[in-house]
């Protein structure tokens, strides 16, 4: 992993220390989103039935990857936010260890969100997502 890091960070091993930092640095602060990593806790709460997120196999032009992110559950009482962002943290462990992208962009289907899955989304959560996409892991957001 540290080897994907110091290639990201465009082999500047100053910037690869300073994202490795961040990235513990945001583990510790928010706890919540990086405790209980288990594929098999996330499985027995139904987690990975409602919720799906599917890499693409190739890269694009600029060598990034397309990671699309989609609700396919019809009630609300199914949709645990905190329990989504545990699992796409989860998967973006695994997508910078393994894929051999220089970024991603990141699509999120909503087209089965109910106001009530919107509601989850309070600006605490939404601040705190933000943190762990800019901080912790060092990621620009275009669009």
């Amino acid at each position: 992993m540290l080897f994907r890091i110091w290639y990201i960070r465009k082999m500047s091993l100053e910037r690869t220390k300073q994202t490795v930092d961040m990235y513990y640095t945001v583990r510790n602060l928010i706890p919540e989103f990086f405790r209980n990593r288990d594929p098999v806790i996330l499985q027995e709460k139904q987690v990975l039935t409602y919720v799906q997120m599917i890499p693409m196999p190739d890269v694009t032009d600029e060598f990034t990857q397309t990671v699309i992110s989609r609700y396919v559950g019809t009630e609300d009482q199914h949709y645990d936010l905190n329990l989504f962002i545990k699992m796409s943290v989860m998967i973006g462990d695994l997508l910078l260890q393994d894929s051999c992208s220089l970024g991603f962009h990141v699509v999120v289907d909503l087209s089965n969100y109910s106001l009530g899955v919107i509601r989850q989304f309070t600006p605490v959560i939404l601040k705190k997502i933000q943190v762990i996409i800019t901080v912790g892991r060092r990621i620009y957001i275009i669009e």
